[in-house]
């Protein structure tokens, strides 16, 4: 068939794609402009200079991701969580925090919020933490798909890493391991333990 032919025959449906995808990206940008967002780097959703949104879990480019939003944005000293189930690389999400840390970031939770596992890592990264009455925190053990947390005996170095992030955030080595071995011992990888309010005093979950 003449090349010519093609042409003229796919450029139509070339066009149809075009536009299709342009529309859906606007209606994208138009939603977030509803919502009052101006800006968005994976979970992260830019209110303003000041604030951002955190929704959704975490994937493997998190710490990239929120590394541009502070290139970008370097005055955000505001982390609203709304519904985040967690992390899928918790070494990436220690980096995200760490620069949460660094730059004195607060972290907070409005009421309809539910953050759970790595998420909850992340909240704790904050300068200063706050929740509102209604907000949910759920954690458990973690596992690496066939080995969960619990079936390392207390000491191992395969806790290590989480211990020491506890340290990073400003526990103490006692109560870093004691928060730690609470978390992993209080719901196995396929369930969840929301805090109640004694177990958010007692763990120092907040800090105001």
């Amino acid at each position: 068939m003449d090349r010519s032919i093609l042409e003229i025959e796919s450029t139509p449906m070339i066009k149809k794609i075009s536009l299709g995808l342009l529309m859906l990206c606007f209606a994208m940008q138009l939603n977030s402009c509803k919502k009052g967002y101006v800006d968005r780097f994976g979970p992260f959703y830019v209110l303003n200079d000041t604030t951002v949104v955190v929704n959704g879990d975490m994937g493997s480019r998190v710490d990239n991701q929120f590394e541009r939003l502070i290139s970008k944005y370097p005055n955000i000293k505001l982390l609203i969580m709304e519904e985040c189930p967690g992390s899928r690389n918790d070494e990436e999400l220690f980096k995200v925090a760490a620069m949460v840390k660094e730059n004195l970031i607060n972290t907070h939770l409005p009421p309809h919020a539910v953050i759970e596992s790595g998420a909850v890592d992340l909240f704790l990264a904050g300068t200063i933490r706050t929740m509102e009455e209604g907000a949910k925190i759920g954690v458990h053990a973690w596992s690496d798909g066939s080995t969960s947390a619990t079936e390392f005996p207390v000491g191992h170095e395969e806790h290590q890493i989480y211990i020491d992030y506890y340290v990073s955030v400003g526990y103490s080595q006692e109560d870093a391991e004691s928060l730690y071995y609470f978390i992993i011992n209080s719901a196995s990888p396929n369930d969840i333990h929301y805090l109640t309010e004694e177990e958010i005093i007692e763990y120092s979950i907040l800090m105001p």
